[in-house]
């Protein structure tokens, strides 16, 4: 594997969860392989970019906003495809200003294309669903 190919899929995961962040839906898109596979969970399954897309649109509708973080991950290349995991945050603003917070795992397929590394297939799996209140104070850890 080369360096090379792992900062390339991790930026690729970073644009990803920018445009997550931004709601921008074409350059979200853009992290996909036209023949994607799309696994969020809870039998919502998608092939191709358009119903991807859909899909995506359809789950981001409930949230005034939405912040993505996918802090940790491993990356293992394989010639012209890869694979990945993802440990994946996301702080949620609902539409009664309530406040949910996401923790969640993805596991990767990429691909390697004239265009560059795009995500083949992505599967979610929810760890942890719960209430977020911005307001509350968090201590700072013991050293």
């Amino acid at each position: 594997m080369s360096a090379e190919d792992e900062l390339a899929i991790r930026s690729l995961v970073a644009r990803y969860c920018d445009a997550v962040c931004r709601r921008d839906g074409a350059a979200w898109i853009a992290t996909w392989a036209p023949d994607c596979r799309w696994d969020l969970g809870g039998g919502r399954v998608t092939q191709g970019r358009d119903a991807t897309l859909e899909l995506w649109t359809t789950a981001t509708a409930k949230y005034p906003w939405v912040a993505q973080v996918a802090p940790t991950g491993l990356v293992d290349v394989q010639d012209d495809t890869a694979t990945g995991s993802w440990y994946v945050l996301e702080l949620n603003r609902l539409g009664d200003g309530t406040g949910a917070l996401h923790l969640g795992h993805y596991d990767d397929r990429y691909t390697r294309t004239p265009e560059g590394w795009l995500i083949a297939e992505r599967r979610f799996a929810l760890v942890y669903r719960g209430a977020l209140d911005p307001g509350t104070v968090v201590p700072l850890l013991p050293r």
